[in-house]
């Protein structure tokens, strides 16, 4: 089994679209739809949340509803300072500003996309690598 995306599922794809695009400078495709996007390099896909939901209740039977966000997207950057300013100019609203989590070995700032979903940037400040999981 290989990992192929995170798809999220959003109200407004186009809005989203143009927040992952225009603000965050990802490239990639829409569907003629408008229902779906893909940026590959980032391994990011945006699908209409209520297609998904309907697509699941039609299978299920059952009413599905969205939860409150229980993951984050989290993407390193060289350098958090930088990303923060770069974005604070583009109107990004942060959670909190750069700062670093010694205990994780990161440098890192928080932000939310148009649906709420929270974005980590994130840049390793490790002297020395993780312990690999065996």
């Amino acid at each position: 089994m290989d990992f192929h995306a995170v798809r999220l599922l959003v109200r407004d794809v186009h809005k989203s679209v143009e927040f992952y695009r225009d603000t965050l400078g990802f490239e990639g495709w829409i569907d003629a739809l408008g229902e779906y996007a893909y940026f590959e390099e980032q391994h990011l896909a945006l699908f209409k949340q209520s297609n998904m939901l309907s697509e699941l209740e039609e299978e299920s039977g059952k009413t599905v509803q969205k939860g409150p966000s229980v993951f984050l997207l989290q993407f390193e950057v060289k350098n958090v300072d930088e990303a923060y300013v770069l974005l604070k100019k583009k109107n990004v609203r942060f959670i909190n500003p750069p700062h670093d989590r010694r205990d994780w070995g990161s440098r890192i700032a928080h932000f939310k996309d148009p649906d709420g979903n929270i974005i980590e940037l994130y840049q390793s400040i490790r002297s020395k690598p993780a312990n690999e999981m065996q």
